[in-house]
Formats: structure tokens, C-alpha cells, sequence
């Protein structure tokens, strides 16, 4: 009995091979660039791409090393210089966090053209041609940019700008709207609105015994309390295209930080939004 060793073989044409990743290179940086926020030229964009394509075809030409490792130790250095080169990150954090984003478009990406492929027959026949992928590509990328512009439209709606008269001028602060804020001072049924108490430190003018308020409230945790509160004469409310006025408002001082990250100072109910 003969034995016999089959080696299966096949042409990798690096020309084609630099295209393609050139244009999927594209779509990603662009989506990474898009979650980012991150103000970049398409000149970057395709300098970024080109330096991914090229060094994918170069680590994919390395001798002598598992195709495994060429791959995960190769591509981490490679994902960083396109992002250096495409967005420009600052420091080591979110260099990473970018990196992150780009190798999890790419999965996606990858899973997503897989999904398409078998859904059609054709694509399933000729799905591995550079028009197909490209296309594919194309569309991930679109629906993907569609999305992260939806997601942050409806973001934007959740947060708006306020501002009051302070002791030494104007304090505006950023404001989360909270559907759920249902607190209201027991007397007027006024709505209140809550203010970490660092913010408090630029509107003592307001710190007056005819303007305190004692609210009481009830949490999680803690069944109930009393929260210490002023009135102010007047309270601007800003969004993107429109500002509001509100005139005699209560605001109840919050002992500590409202947003462990600092993104906004103060919580409004959804009576004193915009």
C-alpha cells in the first residue's frame, strides 16, 4: 500500500491582495475615525489605509513563522500606525481604545460580509471577487456610519447646556435630562433640578434664607432623605438650534459628583428640558 502526501498549493497575487485590504482599510478608518470624532482629512484616511495594506502584504510575506503569530503580533503595530497616521491619538490610552474600535469593526465587518455571502447565490458564487468584497465592504461601511450618526443625535438629546448668573458672571454646566427625575418642592409642586455641590461654589449669590428650600426624596437604598435647595431667579437651558428660559427655579444641592466621569454637573427633569 503506497502512501500518498498531497500538498495543496495556492497563488496569493500581492497586488491584488494590497487593493483590497487598501479599500477595506478605508471603510474602517473611516468608521474609527467616526466614533472617535476625530476631525481628519480623507489624504489621512488613505495614508492610514495604504499603511495597513502594505504592512499586512509584508508581515503575510515573513518566512518561517506560523501564520498565527505573523498575524496577531504583526497586525497590533500595523493597526497602531494607521491610527497615528489616519487620526492623530493622543497618548498611550487612546491609542488603545482606538485600536480597540478598529479591530472590532474589522470582526464585525468580516462577520457581517460573511452573513451577506449567504444570502445570495450569487454573492456566494462570486463573493471573493474584489467587486463583490468591495461592495460588501461599502455597504457595512454606510450602515455603520448611518448608525453611529443616529446613536449620537439621540445622545445629544439627552444632554443640553445651562447656565445661571453667578457671583462673578455667567456659570453654565452640562446637564443630563432625566426622564425618570420626578422630584418635586412640596409646597409649589414646582419641578427641582439637582446640582453637584462644586458647582454650587460659584452661586452663593443664591444662598439666601428667603430662597432655601428643604425636598424631599426617596432612592434606592435609601428609602428617604432631604435634600437642601435654592431658588433661582433664572435658569437658561441651551440645546443644539433652540434655548429656553425658566424664571423661579428650584435647584437642589447634590453632596458629591453628580457624573463619576464629570461629563455633567447638573440632572434636569424632563419639565425644565428643552
Amino acid at each position: 500500500m503506497k502512501n500518498w502526501n498531497v500538498q495543496l498549493r495556492g497563488t496569493i497575487y500581492i497586488d491584488s491582495l494590497f487593493l483590497l485590504n487598501l479599500v477595506m482599510d478605508l471603510y474602517l478608518l473611516l468608521l474609527t475615525a467616526k466614533i472617535l470624532g476625530k476631525t481628519t482629512t480623507y489624504l489621512r484616511i488613505f495614508a492610514g489605509s495604504a499603511v495597513g495594506a502594505g504592512g499586512y502584504c509584508l508581515v503575510l510575506c515573513l518566512p518561517g513563522i506560523p501564520y498565527i503569530f505573523r498575524t496577531v503580533f504583526g497586525m497590533i503595530p500595523i493597526g497602531a500606525l494607521m491610527i497615528k497616521t489616519a487620526c492623530r491619538t493622543k497618548g498611550m490610552r487612546e491609542l488603545f481604545y482606538a485600536l480597540g474600535i478598529l479591530f472590532t469593526l474589522s470582526f464585525v465587518t468580516g462577520g457581517f460580509i460573511l452573513f451577506l455571502r449567504g444570502q445570495s447565490r450569487m454573492l456566494t458564487e462570486y463573493g471573493d471577487s474584489f467587486t463583490a468584497l468591495s461592495g460588501m465592504g461599502f455597504a457595512v461601511c454606510a450602515a455603520g456610519k448611518k448608525w453611529i450618526e443616529a446613536h449620537r443625535r439621540k445622545r445629544r438629546n439627552y444632554f443640553c447646556k445651562v447656565s445661571f448668573s453667578g457671583d462673578e458672571g455667567p456659570v453654565e454646566v452640562n446637564a443630563l435630562i432625566d426622564t425618570g427625575n420626578g422630584l418635586t418642592e412640596p409646597v409649589s409642586r414646582k419641578p427641582v433640578a439637582i446640582l453637584d455641590e462644586e458647582s454650587w461654589k460659584e452661586l452663593k449669590m443664591w444662598m439666601r434664607p428667603e430662597k432655601y428650600k428643604l425636598i424631599p426624596y426617596h432612592s434606592i437604598g435609601k428609602k428617604r432623605g432631604l435634600l437642601e435647595g435654592y431658588e433661582i431667579d433664572t435658569m437658561k437651558v441651551k440645546g443644539n438650534e433652540t434655548e429656553k428660559q425658566y424664571d423661579k427655579v428650584i435647584v437642589a444641592i447634590f453632596k458629591g459628583k453628580l457624573s463619576a466621569k464629570g461629563s455633567y454637573q447638573m440632572i434636569l427633569p424632563p419639565e425644565l428640558a428643552i
